[in-house]
């Protein structure tokens, strides 16, 4: 990761220097907090909140090395990332999914008067092929890893909300200490894997042939046979005589979300109908047959889908019932 990070400001205001750690800036046109970590050698987490009242360049500076890949959310403010030959990316105010490769320099211009609030992963690209243990990768990772990645910026909104809960969960560390650290770091395996999954190109729906839409179609169904216990992606990918990757892009161009993000949809579906016919099961014993290892992430996810806890449901019902 960078050494340390610069801010220039439009006007008479001294550079800033940004170095390690959490940094909290209380006075000054710039008001919030930067944090860099790293989760483990060469693969590294950063998350920037705050607010300026003058327009600023934030860089970084020192050398990253070689072929590393960076990727986050963008989840507000406004600005642009400028990356080199690359082509410039902006944002203003919507949730977007950024990736790039800093062969060339990189610099961040950000508008004043907005919140401007990120999370990113950088990954060096030994890390990346350990991680990822030779998994059927995006282009633009397979090349970082072969060594043969370009100067590349990218864009884009993101299409779900499932990747931006996660970016906010990595802001808003609900956990301190020891409990504190173990949670970014499962947090940061779980943003880095949706993360990934977004880099692949979106294929059209016209762009697959008909015999690969009967696949995709044959795999939703074997996916939802069983919720309490689905075949990951590979199995699934493999039944129906396709790569996963395929698979996962396929999903998006029919279905209009990923393998994953389908079958959460499914069990949260399922649990609110059961809910609403009145099964008589406790909760716990209902997010297990879901495929939930923890009532806290059935319940949760629950409410961030639906606006209202099971519990709740099962007490009053919806408004709208």
């Amino acid at each position: 990761m960078a050494e340390s990070w610069s801010f220039h400001f439009d006007g008479k205001h001294p550079e800033r220097r940004y170095r390690s750690g959490r940094v909290q800036y209380h006075d000054g046109p710039f008001q919030g907090w930067m944090e860099g970590s790293e989760l483990r050698p060469g693969f590294h987490l950063y998350r920037i909140n705050g607010i300026s009242t003058h327009r600023y360049d934030l860089a970084p500076k020192g050398v990253m090395q070689r072929g590393s890949l960076v990727l986050g959310n963008m989840l507000g403010g406004a600005g642009c990332v400028k990356t080199g030959d690359a082509e410039d990316q902006s944002w203003r105010d919507d949730r977007n999914f950024f990736a790039l490769t800093p062969e060339t320099p990189v610099s961040y211009h950000i508008q004043p008067g907005k919140t401007w609030s990120t999370v990113g992963v950088v990954l060096e690209p030994q890390t990346l092929a350990e991680l990822t243990a030779g998994d059927d990768l995006p282009d633009l990772a397979r090349n970082a890893i072969d060594g043969k990645s370009r100067p590349f910026s990218m864009m884009r909104p993101l299409d779900g909300p499932a990747t931006a809960q996660l970016a906010d969960d990595l802001i808003n560390l609900n956990y301190q200490g020891r409990m504190g650290e173990l949670y970014r770091q499962a947090k940061s395996m779980e943003f880095l894997a949706r993360l990934l999954d977004m880099l692949d190109t979106p294929v059209d729906a016209r762009a697959l042939s008909a015999r690969e839409k009967t696949r995709i179609r044959e795999a939703r169904e074997r996916l939802l046979a069983d919720l309490r216990n689905p075949p990951d992606l590979h199995e699934l990918a493999h039944s129906v005589g396709l790569s996963a990757k395929r698979l996962n892009q396929g999903f998006r161009a029919v279905f209009g979300t990923t393998v994953f993000d389908h079958l959460r949809d499914a069990r949260l579906d399922r649990a609110r109908q059961l809910i609403a016919e009145g099964i008589d099961m406790p909760l716990k014993q209902l997010a297990w047959e879901l495929g939930y290892g923890h009532p806290t992430n059935f319940i949760s996810a629950y409410r961030r889908r639906f606006g209202i806890s099971p519990a709740r449901h099962r007490r009053d019902g919806f408004p709208e019932d």
